[in-house]
């Protein structure tokens, strides 16, 4: 099985070492972590390899706040997101749920079976997310393909029969067993103006 890659984005040394003892305790040693101290340093890393999930703190000597969250989310929009909290931080770190993190962890409760929960419902929530894009995406696409389809083809809008030479209208199956048919130019059939009352 492969290992889960965790980037912590970390600059206070006993923080950081906390939650790397938290990880070392899971039993099978399922994470491969790597501690950067700056932001600067977390995109760096983001750009030149992939990571699942990234531990963010939201005060670094190069960022602070909202912004921290920001800038990985809209250059990294795949990653997964856990924002570590101080207590002060706990209305930003809300923000940063809000804006795209997938959880937040107040630093002064950590343990090491809610560190690992919170990997885990991350790293899901992450995948349902990207899923739901893919299909948005893929439907997007399709919608797209049956708009063109209907400006080439002679189709109507209501009923999707077509249109062919002999100005006559035909279900598709029926239409493409018509040797030689060629296409006219379409509109509303009969039949439909007829239901929508229009003459």
């Amino acid at each position: 099985m492969n290992k889960i890659s965790i980037l912590m984005v970390e600059d206070n040394p006993a923080d950081a070492a906390l939650v790397r003892e938290y990880l070392t305790d899971v039993a099978g040693g399922g994470y491969e972590l790597e501690t950067l101290a700056t932001l600067g340093e977390a995109l760096s890393c983001l750009r030149a390899k992939e990571v699942d999930i990234v531990l963010l703190d939201l005060s670094l000597p190069d960022s602070s706040g909202i912004e921290t969250v920001r800038a990985v989310i809209n250059k990294h929009p795949r990653v997964a997101i856990i924002v570590l909290s101080g207590l002060q931080d706990e209305q930003v770190a809300l923000q940063s749920v809000r804006y795209g993190a997938q959880d937040f962890l107040e630093k002064r409760q950590l343990s090491t079976a809610m560190l690992q929960r919170s990997i885990a419902h991350s790293l899901e929530r992450k995948k349902f997310i990207r899923e739901k894009e893919n299909l948005l995406a893929d439907l997007s696409m399709a919608l797209e393909r049956i708009e063109l389809l209907q400006k080439m083809l002679p189709v109507c809008p209501c009923c999707k029969k077509i249109q062919g030479a002999d100005q006559n209208w035909y279900l598709a199956e029926k239409y493409f067993q018509i040797p030689g048919q060629k296409m006219a130019g379409g509109g509303v059939c009969p039949e439909c103006l007829t239901h929508l009352g229009v003459d």
